[in-house]
């Protein structure tokens, strides 16, 4: 079966959550309790057939994500000279550095208070702190640029699954 990596990402979302849901019914369904005296009530719960089923499903996810890993090793990104894998990484990294401009960019760039003793201290960065502003506008930019990239990239290119 031929699909997108989008289409594949949202398939591995909903075995996922069809894995859940039987692991979910497994722990409610796995332990009987009765009364003494009390007939036992008969469960729908089969340990062997719910084994299989979480195995079945289990394969299908691990198809799906060696397809989708083997394709972000070589699909490119258009605009960036990377491929999809590397990507990812790269905006993981622009995030956590918008993070931390951010955080500098809310600092004044010379600020004054008052000591408990009356003292008036001083504090100034020791860069630029419009700068920081500027580069991080330009970042947010390549962010979303990066992102819309990694979104075509995924829509407009297939894998081939067997399911």
């Amino acid at each position: 079966m031929k699909i997108c990596h989008t289409q594949a990402m949202k398939q591995i979302k909903e075995l996922e959550a069809q894995k859940k849901a039987l692991i979910d019914f497994e722990d409610d369904n796995c332990v009987l309790s009765y009364k003494e005296g009390e007939a036992k009530t008969v469960s729908s719960y089969d340990y062997a057939k719910t084994r299989d089923e979480i195995e079945k499903l289990d394969a299908k996810i691990r198809a799906i994500r060696c397809a989708l890993a083997a394709a972000n090793c070589v699909v490119k990104v258009d605009g960036f000279n990377v491929t999809l894998g590397e990507a990812l990484i790269m905006l993981a990294q622009m995030q956590n550095k918008k993070a931390q401009l951010e955080s500098l960019s809310f600092k004044k760039q010379k600020s004054r208070s008052v000591t408990y003793n009356g003292v008036v201290e001083y504090s100034e960065c020791v860069y630029d702190v419009e700068a920081v502003k500027a580069e991080l506008k330009d970042l947010r930019l390549r962010i979303s640029d990066l992102q819309i990239a990694i979104d075509r990239a995924n829509l407009t290119n297939y894998i081939e699954v067997d399911l």
